[in-house]
């Protein structure tokens, strides 16, 4: 018996896990700055990570980046998943 993925199943789970981390991650570089730089240079080795000062913390700005990054993520999920189902054949 082949396995099947369910591409919107798959989709929705892309989209509600970005729909979570992404604001999350926004109010995290929000509160702490040095944190998340330490944090990226200890998981990407030589990668260096400075915060802007500048960086847009408005409600519209977090609101539309984080839909047009669920929407990515939903689309690559289906994709994927229609991808492997018709690999998988």
């Amino acid at each position: 018996m082949k396995t099947q993925l369910n591409p919107v199943a798959l989709a929705n789970t892309f989209a509600i896990l970005d729909l979570v981390g992404h604001p999350l991650i926004h109010a995290w570089v929000a509160i702490h700055p040095d944190s998340y730089e330490y944090l990226m240079h200890v998981f990407v080795a030589g990668l260096t990570v400075n915060v802007d000062p500048s960086f847009d913390l408005s409600f519209i700005h977090l609101v539309v980046g984080t839909l047009l990054e669920a929407g990515t993520f939903w689309l690559m999920g289906y994709v994927g998943a229609s991808l492997y189902n018709k690999l998988s054949k």
